[in-house]
């Protein structure tokens, strides 16, 4: 996460203007036995005996090994890409289509890895658009979890993500990998994992672009976790998401009704926020159904493209 960022597309989607109200950061107490929320920063697993592994930044020519360690240990991790950051994601494609095969989860971090609050509504669209296409053109899905590159977000950030429908992970244990990496250091790395995960952290995050990382620091963490007895799994899974709702297909806008129906009509509420899309979900009472198909009560969900047959729009 410490790698500067490329240009930033200059085709910029238009789109409405964020209001930056309010979004609460979750504990994992607020969303243990409840469907994961979107546009929410989310720092813990609620599954008891879970352990979320995350490597941000990648793929990169390391992957590869990262996937060997984990499938000899039995563990499943979650990876958050880039499309253009220390390589291209297409040069990568077989690191992708692994961590698709053989149970990891594939999540978003941005097409070229800036500083999300630095940019504008649209450029912030654009680097999650941007790798959004050519993730369905490499899998044919679309990953609904996210994490924020230096963890950098703000309410307008998180207001966005929610209207994408995206689930925003950080962690409670930050190994400082990309510090601690070399033979010299790594055990520094290797200790912060331990003291974070003894204070109750659940979702660490690493990186498999260095080389130190996957020969030095992995092998490391696979034997703390497996001495504590947890699980190793995916953030979907230590978070009681279904696999299912981790990715979704090719956006598609729900056709605007010919009249406008009274809001919320008759129809079932969405799991994790959904609306609209074919199975018509509706949102809950007061909340709008944004043209991603996700409820909320912001500019980004009532206003341009809003759904009106599925929630209220302004």
């Amino acid at each position: 996460m410490h790698f500067s960022t490329s240009n930033i597309l200059s085709s910029l989607l238009l789109v409405s203007s964020a209001v930056a109200t309010p979004v609460a950061i979750l504990e994992d107490r607020d969303i243990e036995g409840r469907a994961v929320p979107v546009g929410q920063a989310i720092f813990k697993c609620t599954v008891p005996g879970t352990i979320a592994l995350t490597f941000d930044d990648g793929p990169y020519a390391y992957t590869q090994k990262c996937l060997n360690l984990l499938k000899d240990a039995g563990m499943r991790a979650t990876f958050f890409v880039n499309g253009q950051n220390v390589d291209t994601i297409t040069n990568r494609a077989p690191a992708i289509q692994r961590i698709m095969t053989e149970g990891h989860q594939l999540g978003s971090h941005t097409w070229s890895h800036p500083y999300l609050t630095q940019l504008n509504e649209a450029q912030v669209r654009t680097q999650m658009l941007q790798l959004e296409n050519t993730l369905l053109q490499m899998t044919g899905k679309i990953p609904t979890y996210m994490r924020p590159p230096y963890f950098d977000y703000n309410q307008q950030t998180l207001n966005i993500m929610g209207s994408l429908g995206y689930k925003v992970i950080h962690a409670s244990i930050d190994t400082l990998d990309w510090q601690w990496h070399e033979p010299n250091n790594f055990q520094q790395a290797v200790e912060k994992f331990r003291t974070e995960l003894n204070a109750g952290g659940s979702i660490s995050l690493t990186h498999d672009i260095h080389y130190g990382t996957v020969n030095y620091i992995l092998p490391e963490l696979i034997k703390i976790v497996k001495n504590r007895g947890l699980r190793a799994v995916t953030v979907g899974e230590c978070l009681g998401d279904p696999v299912a709702n981790w990715y979704r297909g090719a956006r598609t806008s729900t056709p605007p009704p010919a009249q406008n129906p009274p809001s919320n009509g008759g129809g079932n509420i969405g799991p994790g926020g959904a609306c609209g899309g074919n199975n018509r979900y509706n949102c809950a009472s007061g909340q709008c159904c944004s043209q991603y198909g996700y409820c909320g009560t912001t500019t980004e969900y009532c206003g341009a493209g809003c759904q009106p047959l599925f929630g209220r729009c302004n």
